[in-house]
């Protein structure tokens, strides 16, 4: 009897089970981005989610939920229910760093990779009427005069972890910080003369080099741009520095495999989409396929990095 009430009972979960995995999504998934709409974080994860309506039977929709450098919108997944229906979509730059240089009881480790679905490439910024033209010329100055030239950059977070890498690449760089947080804030604190240089995303970017008001001096990436193909990366020029924005998504730590295969499929077929392509290049947005096991190689690459740039700077917590 009871080995009969047993089967009947391990039958029913299967059937639950399977069930669940062929209807999943039932309802619309909330993608957070924990930054303020504009950016190349919002950007992508509109521009994807978009192309995405036709493969899941629900929609992803998109929320901004901003502050403490992402933390805001990564608690907020964090403590969600691990069912699918809530989802990260981050960087490295900051969910690895911000851990490490806050309070905050949680890492990127403590949430399910789902994939990364995009990149944008980093750009070495100055004015129209910077007398640099080449990073040597930029670095000779701010190492001639230590305090005297204002980089701009958001404290613990990526432009400041980006900075590091610059810094420690070259032997040492002390200009005077000049804090301003997202891709906006930096550049206008260029435009507005209240800075000398600065790394930014070059989506962000790239209105104004059109108009001609700032200035490229090198790409931040491993390899030339395709947006900028002219523009040498740091490390052509011999500085063993770079950064990408690989924009990853998460899901809550426990979400079963189903729904992450599920959507993680789901990615990758919008993906080699050539709409999907299009929509993100005009963007300058580069789409970058990786799977839950090539974005955790992915992250912890980042992460070593970031953990060894913190401690040589003190920023441990």
């Amino acid at each position: 009897m009871r080995k009969g009430i047993l089967f009947i009972v391990l039958a029913a979960l299967c059937l639950a089970t399977t069930a669940w995995a062929g209807d999943f999504p039932e309802k619309p998934i909330q993608v957070v981005v924990p930054w303020k709409p504009g950016g190349g974080s919002d950007i992508s994860a509109r521009i994807i989610g978009d192309h995405m309506k036709d493969l899941l039977p629900e929609p992803l929709v998109v929320s901004n939920i901003d502050g403490a450098a992402g933390l805001n919108g990564a608690l907020q997944v964090h403590k969600a229910r691990p069912d699918g229906y809530t989802l990260l979509w981050e960087h490295p730059g900051n969910l690895a760093v911000a851990p490490m240089v806050t309070k905050a009881e949680f890492s990127w480790e403590d949430f399910e990779p789902v994939c990364i679905a995009a990149k944008g490439d980093t750009a070495l910024i100055v004015r129209k009427d910077s007398p640099w033209k080449t990073p040597a010329e930029a670095f000779a100055a701010i190492k001639a005069e230590p305090g005297k030239y204002r980089w701009v950059l958001a404290l613990n977070a990526v432009s400041h972890f980006t900075f590091l890498n610059i810094s420690h690449s070259v032997g040492g760089l002390k200009p005077m910080f000049i804090p301003a947080t997202g891709d906006k804030g930096r550049i206008v604190s260029l435009l507005g003369s209240n800075g000398d240089i600065t790394t930014v995303g070059y989506a962000a970017v790239e209105p104004y080099l059109k108009s001609g008001d700032l200035r490229i001096l090198a790409m931040v990436n491993d390899e030339r741009s395709v947006f900028a193909p002219d523009v040498p990366t740091l490390k052509e020029l011999g500085v063993d520095a770079s950064y990408d924005f690989v924009y990853s998504v998460f899901a809550p730590k426990g979400t079963p495999a189903e729904a992450i295969k599920t959507l993680s499929e789901a990615f990758e077929k919008a993906l080699a989409d050539p709409s999907t392509v299009n929509a993100l290049k005009e963007q300058s947005i580069i789409p970058f396929y990786r799977d839950a096991a090539g974005m955790r190689a992915s992250w912890e690459k980042e992460s070593t990095l970031y953990h060894k740039l913190a401690q040589e700077n003190g920023l441990l917590k």
